[in-house]
């Protein structure tokens, strides 16, 4: 039942106005709010910006304006004389060495003031403020801190095609069929990166984060960064038998308690590694073809002869160390020493001609000069009657490889020594000394993929742990 007012248009109630201009008032006033609203909230959250913005160029204000003042007073300081007789100072750097310090920190996260609580002389606990004056000193540390997060992923209902929505967009944190989070894992395989055990991992992880890792979930955090990274290592390996130069090398390793190889094949830019049962030659024509469009720089062990090159670099501190070896385990001769010594200078004198050329020091003329000279003494030595079988072979050794000593004179670029490729076997050899080896194949499998993208990320400037997030949460590597 309805009841019309008597009143009509004008309501006595509603001071003579009208129902449906009070309406249109109510609406109008009810959008003015709804769009003045998101102002507000932006003004507030500027507002909060400013003042943070002010506390901290307050704090950066007092920190200068007292700096400034000890500056200041610095300049006026009492000139002390030393003593004449000072002590013997400690050894310390050699002469020429410019000292280094820590840098003062670029930004400050936070500052806390630390006022004293009573006078030193009468015990007074009333203490003022004093010029402002106050001393810094910076601390640079870390927080160590679990983190322990609950995604509540929502479903959604379309109601345009009467259907639940499921979501997605999953973040890169979430791992599937896992509860460790990507940074954990990526510290952890850091560490073992370096050469510690799982167990030893796992104590860590226990015993500083407070999150308990076990020796299996470390090893399946290994397979599943190989399983991601298998891509990545085939181009690498790829781009190793396609290089314009190679550093090859190998070492001992075991594999679940038996005897086998760990390869490595690097330049400047890639590292490949491989474990293998077999030091043959056949490993090295299937990592590099047997004709490699390169300069191949190896020591003298005879599985890398098989393989064609288009140049190749035999090791001269390999032909120099054995040489050393034969001085010191032989009796020899004079005439014998004579020819160890001439050798070592012959050599020498090359491979400073060529650091000299490297520095820009000499020219190209000077070099090709040295090239020819050293030639022609490496000829006159290797003509002389040698009675002692071990020097015998190192003759042999020059004769037969005679081309491939001087290969860095006649191209600078190459380097005359395989010390890259050894530098980069001593990270797995430490980690070898330390976990004696790997107990699988699949261990072997995931430690020669994993070093070889690390390895390869370090020498392009690349930071493991960046590396390893990426291979954790299936990304393209940085």
């Amino acid at each position: 039942m309805t009841r019309d007012c008597g009143e009509g248009k004008r309501c006595p109630y509603l001071a003579g106005r009208s129902l449906l201009q009070l309406l249109a008032e109510r609406d109008w006033y009810r959008q003015r709010v709804e769009t003045m609203e998101p102002a507000v909230k932006a003004a507030a959250e500027e507002i909060r910006r400013l003042r943070e913005h002010l506390r901290a160029a307050q704090e950066e204000k007092e920190a200068l304006v007292h700096r400034l003042e000890h500056i200041r007073l610095g300049s006026f300081k009492e000139n002390v004389k030393q003593p004449q007789e000072l002590p013997a100072a400690k050894r310390g750097a050699p002469a020429g060495h410019v000292g280094r310090g820590r840098k003062r920190p670029a930004s400050v996260d936070r500052y806390v003031d630390i006022w004293p609580q009573r006078c030193q002389r009468c015990g007074r606990e009333q203490i003022t403020r004093y010029r402002n004056s106050f001393r810094e000193h910076y601390v640079q540390d870390i927080e160590i801190k679990t983190v322990t997060t609950c995604y509540r992923i929502h479903d959604g209902y379309c109601p345009v095609c009467r259907s639940v929505v499921h979501t997605t967009d999953i973040p890169q944190d979430i791992l599937p069929r896992s509860r460790i989070g990507p940074n954990a894992r990526s510290i952890a395989a850091c560490l073992r990166s370096v050469g510690l055990t799982y167990r030893t991992t796992g104590t860590i992880f226990r015993d500083i984060f407070r999150l308990p890792l076990t020796h299996p979930s470390l090893a399946q955090f290994d397979t599943r960064l190989a399983d991601h990274g298998l891509p990545l290592y085939e181009q690498i390996r790829e781009t190793v038998r396609s290089s314009s130069s190679i550093h090859a090398d190998e070492t001992g390793w075991r594999l679940d308690g038996h005897n086998a190889w760990l390869w490595t094949f690097l330049n400047k830019q890639v590292a490949l590694f491989r474990i293998e049962t077999s030091r043959g030659s056949a490993i090295v024509e299937d990592t590099l073809g047997k004709t490699y469009p390169g300069t191949l720089v190896s020591d003298f062990y005879s599985a890398y002869n098989p393989v064609a090159a288009v140049r190749k670099q035999k090791c001269l501190v390999h032909l120099l160390r054995d040489i050393r070896d034969i001085r010191q385990t032989v009796c020899l001769s004079d005439e014998e020493l004579r020819f160890c010594d001439e050798v070592k200078t012959t050599f020498h004198t090359a491979m400073e001609a060529w650091r000299q050329y490297t520095r820009t020091e000499i020219s190209g003329e000077a070099l090709a000069d040295t090239r020819e000279k050293t030639a022609a003494e490496l000829i006159r030595l290797c003509a002389r009657p040698i009675r002692n079988k071990e020097l015998q072979g190192i003759v042999h050794r020059i004769i037969k490889h005679h081309q491939e000593l001087l290969t860095f004179l006649d191209h600078p670029e190459v380097e005359p020594t395989n010390n890259r490729a050894e530098r980069g076997l001593r990270p797995s050899v430490i980690m070898r000394k330390i976990t004696f080896g790997n107990r699988s194949q699949q261990g072997a499998r995931n430690h020669a993929i994993i070093m070889s993208i690390v390895q390869t990320g370090i020498l392009n400037g690349r930071r493991p742990l960046d590396i390893f997030r990426s291979l954790t949460c299936n990304t393209k590597p940085p």
